[in-house]
């Protein structure tokens, strides 16, 4: 059985673009949300502008985010709790064809995602965990590589971050959670792949 796939949207329409000024002016981590849903769209808008590779070309990775000698050590996944016309699913951003590939839907993931995030999920409508994949590094920057894998996920995370706000939203990057839940969840060994850093995005609370 093969598994379930979705493609990523590359345009977005009914996105109202925000100055670069007016994201980082009001970005704060935001660590209570609405119950409002994201659309897919602005999920994708998100992972598009985090996570996409762009280019290739010999022995390197051209990402929108910076990452040490275009190694590429990261892969993105997203877990939807409550994203419009979708059910709650754990899914890999694959990020050279723009496809989310399904991982988990059982009945209880929000709570092993929950329990994963030392209970800090608060209602998010999504969650992007980033991972890193440490030879992709390793075998060019030796002992520095674990410098970059860090910077890279700093990297994307602010992006994250940035893009929620273009869409109205907020986001909270969490580095305490727990590892070993995390990357069972995430169905990764722990050593060859790890998770580094997530990131709760959700609609802001109206005050």
């Amino acid at each position: 059985e093969g598994t379930k796939t979705i493609n990523v949207l590359r345009l977005f329409p009914s996105i109202h673009q925000k100055t670069l000024e007016e994201c980082i002016k009001n970005r704060r981590s935001t660590r209570s949300y609405s119950n409002l849903p994201l659309t897919f769209e602005e999920v994708s808008y998100i992972l598009f502008e985090t996570a996409r590779v762009q280019s290739f070309k010999a022995g390197a990775t051209f990402r929108t985010i910076p990452t040490g000698g275009a190694t590429n050590a990261m892969e993105t996944y997203v877990y939807f709790n409550n994203v419009k016309g979708h059910q709650k699913a754990l899914y890999h951003y694959i990020q050279d064809e723009h496809v989310l590939a399904l991982i988990d839907d059982k009945d209880d993931i929000e709570n092993r995602v929950n329990e994963a995030l030392y209970h800090q999920l608060r209602g998010a409508a999504i969650t992007i965990i980033f991972t890193t994949i440490p030879y992709r590094s390793e075998y060019k920057y030796a002992f520095c590589a674990h410098k970059m894998i860090a910077i890279e996920a700093g990297h994307a995370g602010q992006n994250v971050s940035l893009a929620a706000e273009v869409i109205d939203a907020g986001a909270c990057a969490i580095a305490a959670y727990h590892q070993p839940l995390m990357d069972e969840l995430l169905q990764i060994d722990g050593s060859t792949e790890f998770a580094t850093y997530a990131l709760t995005v959700g609609k802001k609370e109206t005050k």
